[in-house]
């Protein structure tokens, strides 16, 4: 037996002292070490084991491969903390002998070989737009991260061609873990297992089905088909625009040119939501008065605090501005409650902004005429407006019936603007139509639009 052959045995027996994997959790690990896929993505019900077996692979990548740096992430750091941290089961996974040390304070754990394995958050994504890991790397609870760590961190991982574990529950709607799932899925080059809650072996099945009947009498199938086995189907709470769908989204161009018809009839306004750490969005619509017609146009949605400085969003608002429509006057307002954004776009740019009437205006109200007007066929949503739809999609109110108070970032945008328009479906409006526009008997009629 060669020494290397020799040194990977102690490694194997060292760790599977301590653990011995089920078939499913081997069959995903299998994935990584065996048939080296680089990607992996595990939808799993609670207690398959998942996140000991991410501490089995991290430890084992960490032993096999000499100075890799190795990193586990949760939504929060403070998640970390309690998931594998506080109860120890990162640090005392293997033996002990192998650990040079640990940091308490990083949750970092170095290796005498060189390796190092950390715990953190996805809410300290500005610390990792940089790095580029070469070990192992694990998204635990993917559901819950934040969007902008994903879309910050995957590209690090090309400098060494770093492996990556997505694994955790399936949500209860359409979100970046369902996007990324299914990539997963319709790519042969990335490994997706979907694996419920009874494949582990080591779960009653008794218990399981006491479950089951538990929630299903507490109105709560949803949890059940969710959290046991794996489904993602929508919670039991209840949705705001139930009636948003993809039917709603235009091509940009295509809507556009659609417009253009309308062009000298049209209304044109932004709003802005202003932000200094966490979303900085502003939302830009056309509006027919005599149809009723809204058509959302653009958006900037920014979660970089490095580029929400209103000198870099300021320019970007007037260029998006002026490529849509530059000869309109556009109405252009922010929430009443950032001041500081109307002075600084004065002295940056001298642009006057209107505030929002938010405080004269009842939330619920405004979401309710939102939903009134896409019912009535009266919104119309480019394609450019992604994280729009997104927030739209994915608005729900609580158990308790509560509206929420996060990523609503432009519905808020949307509310501001159509108390700003005084928008009603009940209201009439006349417009002068020339019946010959090129010449010959010319004669005028009134068009009332009554809706």
């Amino acid at each position: 037996m060669t020494p290397e052959i020799e040194a990977y045995a102690r490694i194997i027996q060292g760790l599977h002292e301590k653990f011995q994997p089920h078939p499913a959790q081997i069959k995903i690990g299998q994935a990584l070490i065996r048939d080296n896929f680089k990607d992996v993505f595990v939808e799993a019900g609670r207690n398959l084991g998942k996140t000991t077996l991410v501490c089995y692979l991290l430890w084992r990548w960490a032993a096999l491969n000499p100075g890799s740096e190795n990193y586990y992430f949760a939504p929060y750091m403070k998640q970390a903390r309690e998931i594998v941290w506080a109860s120890y089961m990162l640090q005392n996974f293997g033996p002990r002998e192998w650990v040079f040390d640990e940091n308490n304070t990083e949750m970092r754990i170095p290796f005498r070989n060189g390796s190092f394995i950390k715990a953190d958050g996805s809410d300290n994504v500005n610390a990792y737009r940089g790095v580029k890991p070469n070990g192992l790397i694990v998204f635990d609870e993917f559901k819950d991260f934040r969007p902008e760590f994903y879309d910050a961190f995957d590209p690090n991982r090309a400098a060494y061609n770093a492996p990556l574990i997505i694994i955790g529950t399936p949500p209860d709607r359409q979100c970046q873990f369902s996007e990324v799932r299914d990539a997963y899925k319709k790519n042969p080059t990335k490994a997706y297992f979907h694996a419920p809650t009874t494949d582990n072996p080591y779960i009653s099945k008794e218990w399981l089905e006491s479950k089951r009947l538990e929630l299903i009498e507490r109105g709560e199938e949803d949890v059940w088909q969710r959290e046991y086995l794996a489904l993602q189907v929508t919670s039991g709470a209840t949705k705001i625009f139930p009636m948003i769908d993809k039917s709603l989204v235009k091509p940009h161009g295509e809507l556009m040119h659609s417009i253009m018809r309308d062009l000298k009839r049209l209304e044109w306004i932004w709003f802005a939501d202003p932000a200094a750490a966490s979303t900085f969005a502003v939302l830009f619509v056309a509006y027919n008065p005599y149809t009723k017609m809204l058509y959302l146009l653009d958006e900037i949605y920014e979660q970089n605090q490095a580029q929400m400085t209103v000198v870099q969003i300021g320019k970007r608002i007037l260029e998006k501005r002026d490529e849509l429509n530059s000869r309109a006057e556009w109405r252009q307002g922010y929430d009443e409650a950032a001041t500081w954004f109307q002075n600084e776009m004065l002295d940056h740019f001298s642009e006057h902004l209107e505030p929002s009437q938010k405080s004269a205006n009842d939330k619920e109200s405004g979401l309710t005429l939102i939903k009134d007007a896409i019912l009535k066929n009266k919104v119309i949503i480019s394609d450019r407006c992604v994280k729009t739809f997104r927030e739209m999609d994915n608005y729900y109110k609580d158990r308790n019936g509560n509206i929420p108070k996060k990523d609503d970032h432009n519905i808020d945008n949307l509310r501001y603007i159509l108390a700003a328009l005084y928008y009603s479906l009940h209201s009439e409006k006349e417009e002068e139509i020339d019946d010959y526009p090129l010449g010959g008997r010319s004669t005028s009629r009134k068009l009332t639009g009554i809706l």
